[in-house]
């Protein structure tokens, strides 16, 4: 009886595959060579060749395969870097920050309000350039989600005490005497500057200045407000002491804002140009806190 042969396993049917294309390889290479393939040439199995790119275009080509996505990624981090280099040592920085929150905005008449506050400002960081920014907060408008948002911010300014320097109308004013029981966290101006009409107590009235005029506020008063039918717009600036940090930093910005205050009331009352009045720091900081 005949023997009964044994099947090939999956490994041994593939090297035998294998050793075939080799054997069929090597066949057509004798056979361009003109010659015949020898006994027991090409019936051992060999590793297949290695396929390694060597032209720049197939060395590119093999490295976008593989690294497409990590090389995505890192020119991503790479762009967000330059860009936080670019702006932290850089960019423009600002000799003085204001916060102008009012009912109506002020940049219902004027695109430039960064520029028009920069007239009263000096080069206070040396670079050169006088930049004041200005961050707008307003209130009136139809959205109420968008109102709020922009009510929260203006809190969120103060209470953080992120911004020494004020621009207000009565409404936004109140607000802040609301959120403050009702006591001033302005530095009392009408104490440094008795003799100016437009200054009294801890508010200098800049709606008939001539920053007044070229925002044209005495017309922004006037749009309708139940209670505050004929607003009137403020400087105001916040002395050093609770969320406003008694700090090196914020005693240099306090100084700069002062001299801004000297700038815009020196336009109408020339005697204080170069007569700066002394503003006790220390003793708003003890006394007021």
């Amino acid at each position: 009886m005949a023997k009964k042969k044994r099947r090939l396993t999956e490994q041994e049917q593939r090297q035998k595959e294998m050793q075939e294309l080799i054997k069929l390889k090597k066949m057509r290479r004798a056979a361009q060579e003109g010659r015949q393939l020898e006994q027991g040439e090409g019936l051992t199995f060999e590793k297949e060749e290695e396929l390694v790119p060597k032209t720049f275009k197939e060395k590119w080509k093999n490295y976008w395969y593989h690294y497409k996505t990590q090389t995505w990624l890192s020119l991503f981090v790479a762009v967000l870097v330059v860009w936080f280099v670019k702006d932290v040592f850089f960019g423009t920085k600002s000799d003085l920050t204001i916060g102008v929150a009012t009912y109506t905005g002020v940049s219902y008449f004027t695109d430039a309000i960064d520029e028009d506050l920069s007239a009263y400002a000096q080069d206070y960081n040396g670079d050169g350039k006088v930049v004041v920014s200005a961050s707008e907060s307003y209130f009136s408008m139809s959205d109420a989600e968008m109102a709020s948002t922009y009510y929260q911010k203006f809190i969120a300014e103060v209470a953080g005490g992120s911004e020494l320097t004020f621009v207000l109308d009565d409404y936004t004013y109140d607000i802040l005497m609301d959120n403050s029981d009702g006591e001033s966290m302005f530095i009392d101006f009408g104490e440094l500057y008795p003799d100016v009409d437009y200054v009294s107590g801890d508010k200098i009235d800049i709606t008939d200045t001539s920053l007044g005029k070229l925002w044209h506020l005495s017309s922004l008063g006037k749009t309708e407000l139940e209670g505050y039918g004929d607003r009137r717009y403020y400087l105001c600036v916040r002395y050093l002491g609770n969320s406003a940090k008694d700090n090196e930093k914020n005693r240099e910005e306090l100084e700069h804002a002062l001299d801004f205050v000297n700038n815009l009331i020196s336009e109408t009352n020339p005697e204080y140009k170069d007569n700066r009045p002394y503003y006790d720091i220390d003793r708003d900081v003890e006394t007021k806190n």
